[in-house]
């Protein structure tokens, strides 16, 4: 009789232990993605500075104007005018100061792509470099078809953000429905794939002709848009099945929180911290991101690593999956 009533106490203390355990995950879980998501936006867009913005200069000793603008700005010396447009038009640089000794004058041409708030970064630089020579100062837009407070770039962010949210939400869910319904990995990973590229089918529509965001970007954002939700879904539920309920929460510090604060459409990439700078360019979401506008703004520079980098994430995730599905078959075959 007591072995019985001692067997039950300590069934009711294994099972307090498992609530206990459970509750904690969560509540671990949810302060550290909230937290972590409040800290690293207010680290990257609380006080922005540039760190070496390049900025070309025709007309000028560009080494000797370049102690009079600082150290966040690296100019760039150019021959004409025109080897400076051609630079901001690969992204090579974000603005041309021309001096034009003749016509006495200044002249500051950027590109309104990248918003207002870069040209207030730069439009000082150029104020100081037509004081320190006496002429005037004359802004030009490069892109006068985008409006100065259009910012396509933070509308690609935002539906980007979308994208990667999606993936991370279906992730938790099919985790949910799978553990309760027993879907298979194949089910599961088609279930991925059909809504990955749906969600790329419709946030793609949006860009190029719903909103003309990133005119003429519909092929192209597609897939790349659609393997942004497949590296986030395939990621998050391969770190859910390998660490349980804790890969939530690196999930989403990865695509949620630290891949939509690095992505880049709301400031360039030498807006971010040297190490901020280095994960961007590791995560999936600031490649599609810059992908998508350089495909629709920037003659497509670098659009190979919208591809390639979610594609690396999804493959890895892959792999996960796979192995966790096989190790845990094997106990059911024995």
């Amino acid at each position: 009789m007591s072995s019985s009533a001692d067997v039950t106490a300590e069934t009711h203390v294994v099972a307090r232990s498992t609530v206990a355990r459970a509750v904690l995950t969560v509540a671990i879980s949810a302060l550290l993605t909230g937290v972590l998501f409040s800290y690293f936006y207010i680290e990257v867009f609380n006080a922005p500075e540039p760190h070496r913005l390049p900025m070309a200069v025709a007309g000028a000793d560009a080494s000797r104007l370049q102690s009079a603008v600082g150290d966040g700005y690296r100019l760039i010396p150019v021959a004409h005018r025109q080897e400076g447009l051609e630079r901001l038009s690969r992204r090579e640089v974000y603005g041309v100061i021309t001096l034009d000794g003749q016509g006495r004058g200044v002249e500051l041409s950027y590109t309104s792509v990248d918003g207002a708030s870069v040209l207030a970064y730069m439009q000082p630089v150029a104020q100081r470099v037509s004081e320190r020579s006496g002429m005037t100062l004359r802004v030009t837009n490069t892109t006068p078809g985008v409006a100065a407070n259009a910012s396509p770039g933070r509308s690609v962010f935002f539906a980007v953000f979308g994208t990667a949210l999606t993936g991370f939400v279906l992730s938790q869910a099919l985790a949910s429905v799978g553990s309760q319904v027993g879907l298979s990995l194949r089910t599961r990973s088609s279930i991925m794939v059909v809504v990955s590229a749906v969600a790329g089918l419709l946030v793609s529509l949006m860009l190029d002709p719903w909103f003309g965001i990133a005119p003429g970007t519909f092929w192209s954002s597609w897939p790349m848009v659609s393997l942004l939700c497949l590296s986030a879904v395939m990621t998050g539920s391969a770190l859910l099945d390998v660490v349980g309920p804790l890969g939530q929460v690196v999930t989403a510090v990865l695509f949620v929180t630290l891949g939509n604060a690095t992505a880049t459409g709301i400031l360039p990439t030498p807006f971010l911290k040297p190490p901020y700078q280095v994960v961007s360019r590791l995560l999936p979401t600031g490649n599609v991101v810059r992908a998508v506008l350089n495909q629709a703004y920037f003659n497509g520079v670098g659009w190979q690593w919208g591809y390639i980098v979610p594609l690396a994430w999804i493959l890895v995730g892959t792999g996960l999956l796979v192995s966790v599905d096989h190790w845990s078959r094997r106990p059911r075959r024995a």
